[in-house]
């Protein structure tokens, strides 16, 4: 274990929110307020000239948060050295849980987990056939439009004749004359309804599943598309000769069953337990991460998002992780689909579900870990004040230690938005220096300050993308040598492989086949 996990690592109702009523008060007669953090103020102007700096940086709210995110987490870092460079202020139980969790849970992993890792020579050259990269299906079809306004006896009637269409194919009627007499597919049924040699990747996901667990001249079930109502017969495969990848695809295989028995455990529990998502529960995911600085009260703080046997996950609780998250993925729930979020949900539950089943196992660390954990986190910290030179802060006081402060901070971001130096977003750290030292970010400035520094640049000043971040700023997945991955939600079971080590061996290019005609991608 080392020290990278450390510095990171939606409503039917309105939400009541509080914790920054105080503050909204204050911008009302402050309202070149850009932030707040423990009793410093990061004005307009100020943040349009540490902006206006380099004029490749765009000129956009998002990247106006940004700064404002940087610079409240190092001023209150930069704050919280100075006055004892322990950190005793921070709570650092509650920045050690995450990585407590995390033990806990690779714990009940190797407990429970029993997978099947033995691959005969054969069974690996059969998977290779079927699952390899660049594995390829020759196939036809027969597909039956839905219109968009069709009633349901329509839908119920078109059904019954697919049904009929498939059992005729699979009893051994010619597929290619069924798929030119019936199929609506204009590209492919002239020709029988041949689409040709396909991968992985080409079809839309319900037909490519069907499609490639079918073996040679077996004909699939009714499968429903967005575009209507398919039959799929295979007549081929082919794929390049395993060859020298065989012991990477090998151990990919091997990795695939890990996980695979994972998976089954979690749904096993999930099953056990009676997991619900709660009505309206995307609508308060997506309103608590559009407002993840406020503090949930109350009612509201308690509104389950899912329910489970024995407890349920709840919208304080989502709001607590949201927090702790870099500002790139709290705006990403914001187009995040209803899926994408419900996953997210049923990811967090599943960890629930997870510490609860440690616990009845009756699992824990031992007092030497809990010390290492401990140890490991003070030692992040020590690292990151001395990469961002805050150390030379510790042991000043007064007016000397609130200039010292404004003039690091103010050296650091100019450094960041230049690309001289780099800041990674501090996520669970800086939640729990905003908890120990209070600080306000208020939005509602952001257009003040791209007005600003619209007014300082030529019209004709070279322009990033909006949203992107300052050059030294590191994003979310990106870090610097020694330092981890940024925010990303919780997994239910952590992954076994190492980084890459979820995708088989992709073979060298081989010539392309024509592109074949195919089913409509939405």
């Amino acid at each position: 274990m080392t020290f990278r996990r450390w510095l990171p690592l939606a409503v039917a109702a309105p939400l009541l929110v509080t914790g920054c009523d105080r503050f909204q008060e204050a911008m009302t007669a402050h309202t070149d307020v850009v932030a707040r953090a423990a009793g410093k103020e990061l004005k307009v102007e100020e943040a349009a000239r540490f902006l206006a700096s380099d004029p490749n940086i765009p000129a956009d709210p998002q990247v106006v948060r940004a700064l404002a995110e940087f610079w409240t987490d190092y001023t209150l870092l930069a704050t919280a050295i100075a006055e004892d460079s322990s950190l005793k202020a921070v709570d650092l139980e509650a920045f050690l849980q995450p990585a407590r969790e995390q033990m806990l849970v690779f714990r009940l992993r190797d407990q429970v987990i029993r997978a099947d890792t033995t691959f005969t020579p054969q069974e690996v050259q059969q998977r290779w056939a079927t699952d390899g990269p660049g594995a390829e299906i020759h196939a036809r079809h027969i597909l039956l439009r839905v219109p968009s306004e069709a009633s349901q006896a329509q839908r119920d009637s078109l059904r019954r004749f697919a049904d009929e269409l498939r059992q005729r194919a699979a009893g051994g009627a010619d597929f290619a004359a069924l798929a030119r007499q019936f199929s609506q597919d204009p590209g492919s049924a002239q020709q029988g309804g041949d689409l040709g040699f396909f991968g992985r990747g080409r079809m839309v996901e319900p037909f490519e599943q069907a499609a490639f667990a079918l073996q040679d001249g077996q004909v699939s079930p009714v499968v429903e598309t967005p575009f209507g109502y398919h039959i799929i017969k295979v007549e081929g495969r082919r794929q390049q000769a395993l060859g020298d990848q065989q012991a990477a695809f090998t151990q990919y295989l091997k990795q695939r069953a890990v996980q695979d028995a994972e998976t089954r455990f979690l749904d096993s529990l999930a099953s056990a337990a009676n997991v619900q998502t709660a009505e309206g529960a995307v609508g308060v995911v997506k309103e608590i991460a559009a407002n993840a600085d406020s503090r949930l009260q109350g009612r509201a703080g308690r509104r389950p998002l899912a329910t489970y046997r024995g407890g349920e996950l709840t919208a304080g609780e989502f709001s607590q992780f949201v927090r702790t998250q870099p500002e790139q993925m709290r705006q990403a729930f914001s187009s995040a689909t209803d899926e994408q979020i419900q996953d997210v949900i049923k990811q967090m539950t599943r960890k629930e579900l997870l510490l609860a089943e440690a616990e009845r196992r009756n699992l824990k660390l031992t007092p030497t870990q809990e010390d290492s954990l401990r140890t490991e986190a003070r030692q992040a910290i020590r690292q990151l004040t001395q990469m961002t030179g805050l150390t030379r802060l510790a042991g000043l006081k007064g007016e000397q230690a609130e200039r010292a402060i404004e003039e690091q901070v103010r050296t650091l971001l100019t450094g960041a938005i230049s690309g001289q130096t780099q800041l990674v977003p501090l996520g669970p750290l800086g939640a729990a220096l905003r908890e120990a030292y209070g600080a306000e970010i208020n939005a509602s400035t952001f257009p003040k300050v791209v007005a600003e520094l619209q007014k300082t640049r030529p019209a004709q000043a070279p322009q990033t993308p909006p949203g992107a971040m300052p050059p030294g700023a590191m994003p979310p997945g990106a870090a610097p040598q020694g330092m981890p991955p940024q925010g990303m939600p919780p997994q239910g079971m952590p992954p076994m492989p190492p980084a890459g080590a979820g995708e088989p061996p992709q073979p060298q290019p081989q010539p392309q086949a024509p592109a074949a005609p195919q089913p409509p991608q939405p």
